[in-house]
């Protein structure tokens, strides 16, 4: 068929992350999907490869960020596909060393490769985030990347990525979030999250839980004949500089308990790559970046300096308290109002208490968005804010600074306004 733009073609199908519809998911099966993927051999290894699937409720799109960057140093070739995006749905598709979007070149190549063997029916039939896995599937085999490292888009046993057949399952927190599809309490969470192991399935790395899920874990694990290893570090620290040393311990462990079956991950035991290992972890999220590691973007990103703005996504009441606290760490001095916006499907209330009590202790302002995307909390009506006025108030607010937090579509409108603040 004449080839298609592949981001064209995507905003044509169903797109469950705008349409917060996730009720589908009640009868949603990875059937078809699979079929479709097994007819045209687009989730077949063209040469032996490690796949990395990356779950949890937190931390797992800054540990896929930074695992990629790790294996990167050791001068593998990695692939990596995130997501939500923040301002362009390229962005869910990176290759090292250097990790950019995915560029309009590659996405052309993309759209060939799809297009020239498939028909536009059978294509349509696809939702969004299926049709983005797709085109990571084909782009990383088409580049020969040795290292493929899938962040889980929802849960895991019916998440698209998990028909990579990960070799690794590496999870992140668990906390309660999207509870109406995988379950009202953590330990169900949990479950729906390590399900996204399967038959290729070698290795489980782990952050460490409440007791009662590192059981869980454990079970699952020895029921699978999985190998299993837990971060020993409890998440006292800044949660990137934690991400950034479970990401660092991840790697090594899967240097040193898979590479002996996967000849191109054998690691050259040479004096700069023992080094490598030897002086981590971190003590500082800084000697990281002068390390040559860099942030994940839209996390604790300083989006201006004057006036200072920062974004976080976190969308959920645990991501939120731990962004708080952070933030009352790094920066101690500065008293930040606070504007959110909270998807319809979140807990906007719990939340939102959080956040009173973080403008109380620092005598400054918030609001909260109210709009077609966004829901206002219960009770705090008088705090609504307009989207048409996110500009002005992210001014108003910004005598301190203003913390911007709640969902990753806000990050699009603190960019805009800043930009149009400094023209």
């Amino acid at each position: 068929m004449p080839l298609t733009d592949f981001l064209k073609f995507g905003s044509s199908l169903v797109n469950l992350e705008k349409t917060r519809n996730f009720n589908v998911f009640k009868e949603y099966s990875l059937e078809a999907f699979r079929n479709f993927l097994d007819k045209h051999t687009w989730r077949k290894r063209l040469s032996p490869r490690i796949r990395i699937s990356v779950v949890g409720t937190n931390g797992k799109g800054s540990v896929s960020h930074f695992l990629s960057q790790t294996f990167s140093k050791l001068n593998q070739s990695v692939g990596l596909y995130t997501s939500p995006h923040l301002l362009s749905p390229a962005e869910r598709i990176r290759k090292g060393p250097d990790f950019d979007p995915v560029s309009s070149t590659d996405l052309e190549t993309i759209a060939k490769l799809i297009f020239e063997n498939a028909e536009e029916a059978e294509l349509s039939g696809l939702s969004w985030f299926e049709w983005f896995t797709l085109g990571a599937f084909v782009y990383f085999e088409s580049q020969d990347l040795n290292i493929q490292i899938y962040e889980a888009g929802l849960g895991g046993r019916l998440d698209a990525t998990s028909l990579a057949e990960p070799d690794v399952v590496v999870l992140c927190s668990i906390g309660e979030d999207h509870k109406a599809i995988l379950g009202d309490t953590k330990e169900k969470i949990l479950l729906e999250k390590l399900n996204i192991a399967g038959p290729k399935t070698k290795l489980l790395l782990s952050m460490p839980h409440e007791n009662d899920l590192n059981e869980i874990v454990r079970s699952f694990c020895s029921e699978k004949g999985i190998q299993l290893a837990f971060f020993e570090r409890k998440s006292e620290e800044a949660y990137l500089l934690y991400n950034l040393n479970f990401a660092l311990w991840a790697t090594r462990t899967i240097c040193d308990r898979i590479s002996s079956t996967v000849s191109f991950l054998k690691i050259p035991n040479s004096d700069n790559n023992k080094r490598f290992f030897d002086e981590r972890p971190f003590v500082s999220y800084s000697a990281g970046l002068k390390a040559g590691f860099r942030s994940p973007p839209g996390r604790l990103e300083i989006l201006s300096k004057d006036p200072f703005v920062i974004f976080d996504p976190a969308h959920n009441p645990d991501a939120v308290r731990t962004t708080l606290r952070d933030i009352s760490v790094l920066y101690p001095e500065k008293k930040l109002s606070v504007i959110a916006g909270f998807l319809p499907d979140k807990d906007g209330e719990s939340m939102a208490k959080d956040l009173d009590l973080f403008v109380k202790n620092h005598g400054t302002r918030f609001a909260f968005l109210n709009g077609p995307e966004f829901k206002l909390p219960n009770g705090f009506e008088s705090f609504a804010l307009d989207p048409n006025d996110f500009s002005k108030r992210l001014f108003d607010f910004s005598r301190e600074g203003t913390l911007v937090l709640g969902s990753f579509r806000l990050y699009k409108y603190a960019v805009d306004a800043i930009q149009r603040n400094t023209k």
